[in-house]
């Protein structure tokens, strides 16, 4: 009794570590499109369009985190955790940082007082935008935001687009680590059958019924045939 009972806590804790792995990151799947060329302003209030300034950041693909500077909770936490693990990728790992403010009373200082604030690495590109284009940005993700007063009420997500700016993989809380964006920054990049199957998992569902469905009718089919074959056999005989 206290063996079985050992066994099936094991495997019920193995199935919940699965799952909560599983919800870290969600593929954006194979309609994401690529994300929208707003118009931004970084530190110094220089003002340019968003795709430029990534590429002016360098190659690789690109994290971005929206904040809002003055948050005392998950962005700042976000942000920390992001500078953490990225640190601990390889070395001479191609990626880039966007940090995108959603807020549309911040300004450059805000901005580069995020940045000594939260010790952000000199690399990370640190943005602002109109209202209007934070609106165009915030529904590309599906990235929801609830005002209540001066606090902002977000979700806790980090989008990881690939090379050609395509929205490639969510990492959702902080219950993801540097294997997880090592592994996604691969499969984002990567070609091959598995890396599809990974990034597409809604078309493998759909492949997945499609087979079942065409199983199932087979199966059918077989009995079908058989009965049939049965009734032949018997008029036969008769």
């Amino acid at each position: 009794m206290n063996s079985n009972r050992l066994i099936w806590q094991f495997v019920s804790a193995l199935v919940f570590a699965v799952c909560t792995r599983a919800m870290a990151v969600v593929p954006a799947g194979s309609n994401a499109g690529t994300l929208p060329d707003i118009t931004v302003w970084d530190e110094g209030n220089i003002r340019s369009a968003l795709w430029a300034k990534l590429e002016a950041g360098g190659g690789g693909p690109v994290f971005v985190l929206p904040v809002y500077t003055h948050c005392t909770m998950s962005c700042p936490v976000l942000a920390s955790k992001l500078a953490r693990e990225t640190a601990r990728l390889a070395h001479g790992t191609a990626y880039r940082v966007l940090i995108f403010s959603f807020d549309p009373t911040d300004d450059a200082a805000a901005l580069r007082e995020f940045r000594v604030k939260e010790k952000l690495p000199d690399n990370w590109m640190l943005v602002r935008a109109s209202a209007e284009d934070i609106r165009t940005f915030c529904d590309f993700f599906h990235y929801s935001i609830l005002t209540e007063g001066s606090v902002m009420i977000h979700t806790n997500q980090i989008f990881l687009l690939d090379h050609t700016l395509r929205w490639r993989v969510t990492f959702v809380d902080e219950n993801w680590s540097v294997a997880d964006l090592t592994l996604w920054m691969k499969r984002s990049e990567s070609g091959g059958l598995l890396s599809w199957i990974a990034m597409n998992p809604e078309q493998l569902a759909f492949i997945s019924l499609g087979g079942m469905l065409l199983s199932l009718l087979l199966i059918l089919w077989v009995l079908v045939s058989r009965s049939r074959g049965v009734r032949h056999a018997d008029a036969l005989e008769t």
